[in-house]
This record gives C-alpha cells, sequence and structure tokens, in this order.
C-alpha cells in the first residue's frame, strides 16, 4: 500500500498501462495513443478549422511534441496541412479518408482499453470516479477548491 503522500504515483502508472493497452489494441493501424487522441480530438471538431496551437492547447503539450505527432500522421496519411485561412503563418490540420476509415477501429480499441481498465466497477463508482478525476484536473490547472462537492469550472476570458 502506498502512502496517502505518495498517491500521485498511481497517475503515471495508471497512464503508462492504459497505454500499453491502447498501442497493442491498434498496433495493426499503426497508430499510437498519441496519435489517436488528437485524431479524435479533430475528428470532435468536424468542420471547424484546427491548427497546431489547438491540439497543444487541447492536451497540453508542447510545440516540437506536437509537430512530431502531426508529422507522424501525415507521413502515415493519416493528416493533411494546408495554410489555415485565419492565419498564413499557420497550418490547418485536416483528417483524411484514411482516418476516417480507422476511426472504428479505433473506437473499439478504446472501448476495449476502457472495458479492461474498468472492469469490476459498479456505475455508481464510476461516476465518483470520474468527479473524482474532474476534481483533481481541476486542481491542478489552478483551481481554487470546491464547495459541497461540485467541480467549479474555469471561466474562459
Amino acid at each position: 500500500m502506498i502512502s496517502r503522500e505518495m498517491m500521485g504515483v498511481y497517475i503515471p502508472m495508471l497512464h503508462n498501462q492504459f497505454k500499453e493497452q491502447m498501442n497493442r489494441l491498434v498496433g495493426k493501424i499503426d497508430l499510437t495513443t498519441s496519435q489517436i487522441h488528437v485524431l479524435f480530438y479533430l475528428k470532435s471538431r468536424g468542420d471547424e478549422e484546427v491548427i497546431q496551437k489547438d491540439i497543444e492547447e487541447k492536451f497540453n503539450l508542447s510545440n516540437p511534441t506536437v509537430t512530431g505527432i502531426i508529422k507522424r500522421l501525415e507521413a502515415k496519411g493519416f493528416v493533411t496541412r494546408t495554410v489555415s485561412s485565419k492565419d498564413a503563418r499557420s497550418k490547418s490540420i485536416h483528417l483524411t479518408e484514411k482516418s476516417i476509415a480507422a476511426s472504428e477501429e479505433m473506437k473499439r480499441a478504446l472501448h476495449e482499453a476502457n472495458k479492461k481498465v474498468f472492469e469490476g466497477f459498479t456505475e455508481e463508482e464510476l461516476d465518483v470516479l470520474e468527479e473524482c478525476f474532474k476534481r483533481m484536473l481541476h486542481n491542478l490547472e489552478g483551481g481554487c477548491g470546491h464547495q459541497h462537492g461540485h467541480v467549479h469550472k474555469k471561466e474562459n476570458n
């Protein structure tokens, strides 16, 4: 048993195990977990223009990290880049037919990995866990606590 002061060690342990599970499940479509997260994000934005900075901010990743992910996705044929209509210095990132075709396999892999990690949890436990995850993220993003068990969302100005 890990002491309460060291509980944070579980976060990278869980992350690494989940990532390994996902990478095994999507290996045949030649994608990594990070690449899948970016592809799902692009798909969630629909027809809205997405530039690299959007991805950096969404996933709290550095510019060089996202550049590498995008370059590898582009080399594999999962995305294309064009000059942004908003800012000529930026590139707009678009899904290709290949990524759209692979989306069902990606969804299946994510479902299988989630099923494995949350095996044996009740719906009530999952609800509590989700609230705990949200609160931890809020705390790390500089939130100022909570009242009555509710997470206060930061206002976007």
